[in-house]
């Protein structure tokens, strides 16, 4: 396997200026080991006339001296700096840049409207298991939405609006009055009336990218006691949306900033992205937003890791691949073997179930990622491989599919995956705990017939008429795989209603 390397991304942004490390270990799985942002409102420096004055950038200078510090201190293989609508947009563009350059030895690649909405769609495609949709990325300085098809961008553009320069023009000081409302909602229709293709695809969803739509989650969830602390893949309705504008719009600047979730500098800004975000779900006529977690970065990320084929085949298989390879040791060959007998497991009692393909994920998720709370402690282990998969991302699945994957992964029993599954309520429902339960006593029952860890079981065969029955296929007779599996055997039953008969072929 390839050595890891590390390298660092530095995202000059409208408003803030983001730098991520990664470690990367090749064919793009990787590991973020340092983030840190300041919010600079570059866009905030730009005259009337276009122009960003050379005097106006310490701050910013300082932040990328400061960024180069950071990479240097982790021994970076290098850095790519990229900026955005700010930059790009000034009239002394090239000045500004040349400035940079000569300040700090960074090479600052000004990306291209193009540029900046296919590294959110990169980013966004290799962290989400969606086919068609819109994509908006809400800067500070401008907007970007595409219409994308069977995973390929169809249309895009790019608005010179954002959540920044929209509050500075129409709702200064943090201003939310109605006429200030109604003149950005004037102003964003009158430039999504430019681009008829915006209204021809009615009924697909909205991915949201930035900072504005990533706030607005974190917002609602808190509001709600939604129960998974993950923003991405989080979806909402426009009603929500709708809401969240007028509370936020109802208080004052100096009450605003306390509202929990809302980072105070972007108390000022937040009700004009959202009316922008607004005013695009209802011009697409689209059915709801998701919340991506990924984005430029991760966009630059992959071009940069993975150039000319910078998209993964399978998302979730990439992001399961992804933790393992960051958790400390675990046996592949084992991992690999219990994934294959849970899934023979499952396809061969299809009929008994009768769950649907998506269940099927879960189970994929919860088989090679049910020993990874040994990267904390052997001890108790369920218990932490539930905590890691509850709070890491794992791209391809929704909210409710991680928990269940979560409850599958870390099964010991019915009793403590019910005390687990009661915390978790707002996303389940009582035939989602009947489905972990039944399929995490199938994991149970996969790990047994590894118990070994030599791979004796070569396949599965279940006897489906009448009460089903399984014939072991092995390289060895499964003393040991045996032995683990009758100490399964009560509780399989209690759960399946019918015994566990295993026979091993001749």
């Amino acid at each position: 396997m390839k050595l890891s390397q590390l390298f660092g991304i530095i995202d000059i942004g409208s408003n803030s200026v983001r730098m991520v490390i990664y470690e990367d270990a090749g064919e793009g799985i990787h590991r973020v080991v340092e983030e840190s942002k300041k919010t600079i409102r570059l866009i905030d420096k730009v005259t009337r006339e276009g122009q960003l004055p050379i005097q106006e950038l310490q701050d910013l200078l300082d932040t990328l001296i400061e960024f180069q510090v950071l990479c240097k201190g982790y021994n970076t293989a290098f850095i790519r700096s990229v900026a955005t609508a700010a930059i790009r947009n000034a009239i002394n563009s090239e000045e500004v840049v040349a400035y940079l350059t000569s300040m700090t030895g960074l090479t600052i690649e000004v990306a291209s409207e193009q540029d900046e909405a296919r590294y959110g769609f990169i980013g966004v495609l290799n962290a989400m298991a969606v086919t068609d949709g819109f994509l908006i990325d809400i800067g500070g300085g401008s907007t970007e939405i595409s219409l994308f098809r069977n995973r390929s961008i169809v249309h895009t553009v790019s608005f010179p609006f954002g959540a920044v320069n929209t509050a500075k023009r129409y709702a200064p000081g943090g201003a939310s009055d109605e006429a200030s409302l109604r003149d950005i909602r004037v102003m964003t229709e009158a430039l999504f009336e430019c681009e008829p293709w915006l209204k021809k695809s009615p009924g697909l969803p909205m991915i949201g990218l930035g900072g504005t739509i990533r706030t607005l989650a974190k917002l609602v969830q808190r509001r709600s006691n939604h129960s998974l602390p993950i923003a991405h893949n989080y979806q909402m309705s426009l009603t929500t949306v709708h809401e969240t504008i007028e509370f936020l719009a109802g208080l004052p600047l100096n009450q605003r900033v306390k509202v929990e979730g809302l980072a105070v500098d972007r108390a000022d800004i937040i009700v004009p992205g959202l009316v922008i975000l607004q005013n695009a779900l209802l011009h697409t006529q689209a059915s709801h937003s998701i919340v991506s977690g990924a984005g430029l970065r991760e966009g630059v990320y992959y071009e940069t890791v993975m150039p000319g084929k910078p998209f993964v085949e399978n998302v979730l298989e990439h992001s399961v691949a992804n933790l393992l390879r960051n958790a400390s040791y675990l046996p592949a060959r084992h991992t690999e073997q219990v994934h294959q007998i849970a899934m023979q497991l499952f396809d061969g009692l299809q009929d008994v179930h009768k769950l649907d393909s998506s269940l099927r994920a879960c189970l994929y998720a919860a088989s090679k990622l049910y020993r990874i709370g040994t990267s904390i402690s052997y001890y108790c282990y369920p218990v932490h491989t539930f905590y890691l998969m509850t709070n890491a991302r794992i791209n391809g699945l929704t909210h409710r599919e991680i928990v269940l994957s979560s409850l599958i992964a870390s099964y010991t029993g019915k009793k403590k995956t019910r005390k687990a599954f009661l915390v978790h309520q707002d996303l389940l429902t009582q035939a989602d705990l009947s489905a972990a339960v039944a399929l995490g006593s199938l994991l149970q029952l996969a790990a047994a017939l590894d118990s070994s860890r030599s791979q004796r079981v070569q396949q599965i065969k279940v006897q489906s008429k009448g009460a089903p029955t399984f014939q072991l296929v092995c390289s060895a007779y499964p003393q040991s795989e045996l032995t683990a599996a009758k100490t399964l055997s009560e509780d399989f039953r209690k759960v399946w209603r019918f015994p566990l008969v295993l026979t091993v072929a001749p």
